[in-house]
C-alpha cells in the first residue's frame, strides 16, 4: 500500500491561524493572503488528512470533532517551533558579532588591553570575550586548544607556538623578543643573580641557548608564569625574562629592563583560528586590525 503523503507544513500552519479566528476572512488578513487562499489550504490539507476539520455552513465558522482535537496541539507545536527558530537567531547572530579569545593573562594585560579600546571604537558591535590560555603553546596545551577551537569553544588563539593541525590556520603576529627585567639596574649583577625562567618554555629555552656563555654559572629558578614571575623579581632579587611588547604598557612593574641582552627568540607570536571557507565578519575584522597594531 502506498505511503500517503505528509500534510503541508504550509497548510498545517494557516489551518493553526484559521482555528483561532473568528472567520476564514479575518485569517486571510492575519495571514496577508486572500480568504480564497486560505479555503484552497484547508481543502487540501482535509484531503491529505482524509477528514474533515470545518462544519460546511456559511452562517457558522466552528471546527468538527477532529479540528478540535487537531487545533490545540498544532498551537503548541507551532510555539514551540518559533521559539526554537528564535533561539536559533539568536545563536546565529552572537556566532557572527562575538568573538572568544584564548590568550595569556600577561599579554592580554601588558600588550592587547591597552589597545583595545581602539577596535572597539572601530567595530562596537563586535563584542570580545576571553579565556585565558599558555603564553607559550606547550604541544599538550596546543592540542586542547586545537579542539577547542574545532568544537567552537574558542574563535582565536594569540601565543607564542604552533598548533600542528591541517584544521587550524595561523598567521604572524612578529618574533618574540625576550628582555631580562629586574629591581635593581646593576648590570654586574645580572649573571650573578637567580632568573626565573620556565625550562620546559621553547622561547626561554632558545634564550637560555643563545646566552649559554653569560647564563653558564647563572643559579635558575623554574617559574612558568610570567605575572608570577614579575611578582618575584618586584619583590627580591630576581630577573624575570619577559616578552619585550610587555615594558611598553603602563601597567608594566617598575622593573630595570636590560635591553641590550634582548634577543630574538623562536617560535613567533602567531594568532590561531580554524580554516572555514567564509570566515565570520567579525573575525576577519578583528585579525586585519590585529596586524595593522603589531607592524
Amino acid at each position: 500500500m502506498a505511503k500517503k503523503n505528509a500534510p503541508s507544513l504550509n497548510a498545517l500552519r494557516v489551518f493553526d491561524v484559521a482555528a483561532r479566528c473568528p472567520s476564514f476572512k479575518q485569517a486571510a488578513q492575519q495571514l496577508g493572503v486572500t480568504q480564497a487562499a486560505v479555503t484552497r489550504q484547508i481543502q487540501a490539507l482535509e484531503q491529505q488528512l482524509d477528514m474533515s476539520l470545518f462544519h460546511r455552513d456559511n452562517r457558522v465558522h466552528s471546527l468538527t470533532p477532529a479540528g478540535l482535537e487537531l487545533a490545540p496541539q498544532l498551537e503548541s507545536i507551532f510555539k514551540q517551533l518559533d521559539q526554537t527558530l528564535a533561539r536559533a537567531k539568536h545563536l546565529n547572530d552572537n556566532n557572527t558579532t562575538t568573538l572568544t579569545i584564548a590568550i595569556a593573562s600577561a599579554r592580554l594585560r601588558f600588550w592587547l588591553n591597552h589597545q583595545l579600546t581602539d577596535f572597539q571604537s572601530l567595530y562596537p558591535h563586535v563584542q570580545l570575550n576571553f579565556v585565558n590560555c599558555e603564553e607559550f603553546l606547550s604541544s599538550k596545551a596546543a592540542a586542547e586548544l586545537s579542539t577547542r577551537i574545532q568544537h567552537e569553544g574558542v574563535d582565536l588563539v594569540i601565543a607564542a607556538g604552533d598548533i600542528k593541525d591541517i584544521h587550524i590556520g595561523s598567521q604572524s603576529l612578529g618574533t618574540v623578543e625576550l628582555v631580562p627585567c629586574a629591581s635593581d639596574p646593576s648590570e654586574e649583577l645580572l649573571w650573578q643573580t637567580s632568573w626565573l625562567v620556565d625550562r620546559e618554555n621553547r622561547n626561554h629555552q632558545d634564550y637560555i641557548k643563545q646566552q649559554s656563555k653569560q647564563l653558564k654559572h647563572t643559579p635558575f629558578i623554574h617559574c612558568n608564569d610570567t605575572q608570577m614571575a614579575l611578582d618575584l623579581a618586584q619583590s627580591q632579587q630576581r630577573i624575570a625574562l619577559v616578552d619585550n611588547r610587555y615594558c611598553e604598557s603602563e601597567s608594566f612593574p617598575k622593573l630595570h629592563t636590560f635591553a641590550t641582552h634582548r634577543m630574538t627568540t623562536k617560535p613567533e607570536l602567531k594568532l590561531h583560528y580554524r580554516k572555514r571557507r567564509q570566515q565570520s565578519v567579525a573575525l576577519v575584522a578583528f585579525m586585519k586590525w590585529l596586524q595593522l597594531v603589531t607592524k
